[in-house]
């Protein structure tokens, strides 16, 4: 018996989303592994075989990752754990366009980059930092114009929205002399009025907000001298492009907004459109627009 492809608990968008990747698993891979629907996964063997990634530069992604087997990286179409990959690994073929692109995003000052990570919270131990498992799900590490070292912390989207909180993280906003607390507060990029104990109950945003001051965290160490945080997300998601991140932004003062970034797909690959311009970077954004687009 094939289960259905339709998951009622759906909103608007990852209906529509959950639709499109199961079009593209069957049309573009020609996958037809229907027993862990509505959930839109690739068999064990189209796992195995790394078919969740850009045929284009799929060799150079399979060398970025362990191993491959049926895990949510590998297999799971839906949810954004291997988005960064398709996206940002390709880069690496390019720094000189790489460093242009970044240049448009975050308003200049990109001289070279350095080095573009996925899943990344830093060179030292945790506790140098949040002391959580808060990380960026790609950083590009960059020389600046004035010669010292910038970071670019980027948290990707597709689907997905906010979470439940966790009791550990409860308790760490709870406390007026733990990181969370000295990091907001230290980094004035945010208004004086903010309540820090609202993000206990505030779903939508506290992701946003520990990507945000893990970057300030690594200023704070020094690992970095310039940092942006960007959030990146499908603009048909409108949990975020309505709702979390107008309500976000509300919080930071002028200096916090300067670091602050919300990059839609569509205006991403609108720009990498006009830097990155060979046939094989070219049929790489082709297969974006037709992969995440909906």
């Amino acid at each position: 018996m094939i289960k259905g492809k339709i998951y009622r608990y759906d909103d608007e968008f990852k209906a529509k989303a959950r639709a499109h990747q199961f079009a593209f698993r069957e049309n573009e891979l020609n996958d037809f592994y229907d027993e862990k629907n509505p959930q839109v996964i690739l068999s064990p063997d189209a796992a195995k075989q790394g078919l969740i990634f850009c045929d284009t530069y799929r060799e150079l992604i399979k060398s970025k990752v362990k191993s491959f087997k049926s895990s949510v990286l590998f297999s799971n179409m839906l949810r954004s754990e291997h988005i960064p990959y398709n996206i940002f690994t390709p880069m690496e073929e390019d720094i000189n366009a790489t460093a242009m692109l970044f240049n448009e995003i975050i308003g200049g000052g990109v001289s070279k980059i350095n080095r573009i990570l996925i899943e990344y919270a830093g060179t030292a131990d945790k506790s140098e930092y949040l002391n959580d498992g808060t990380s960026f799900d790609t950083f590009i590490e960059y020389i600046s114009s004035d010669g010292s070292i910038g970071g670019i912390g980027i948290e990707v989207k597709y689907t997905e929205n906010g979470y439940p909180i966790g009791v550990k993280e409860k308790q760490d906003i709870e406390n007026t002399n733990g990181l969370y607390y000295q990091m907001t507060k230290k980094s004035h990029w945010y208004i004086p009025t903010l309540d820090i104990i609202s993000f206990i109950k505030a779903n939508h945003l506290r992701q946003i907000w520990r990507n945000h001051i893990l970057g300030y965290s690594m200023l704070c160490r020094g690992d970095i001298q310039h940092f942006h945080h960007v959030h990146l997300y499908p603009q048909g998601n409108k949990h975020f492009f309505e709702h979390a991140i107008p309500e976000y932004k509300s919080l930071l003062t002028d200096c916090g907004k300067t670091t602050f970034i919300d990059l839609t797909y569509e205006s991403l690959f609108d720009m990498i459109s006009e830097i990155f311009i060979s046939n094989k970077q070219q049929e790489w954004l082709k297969y974006l627009r037709k992969r995440y687009l909906v």
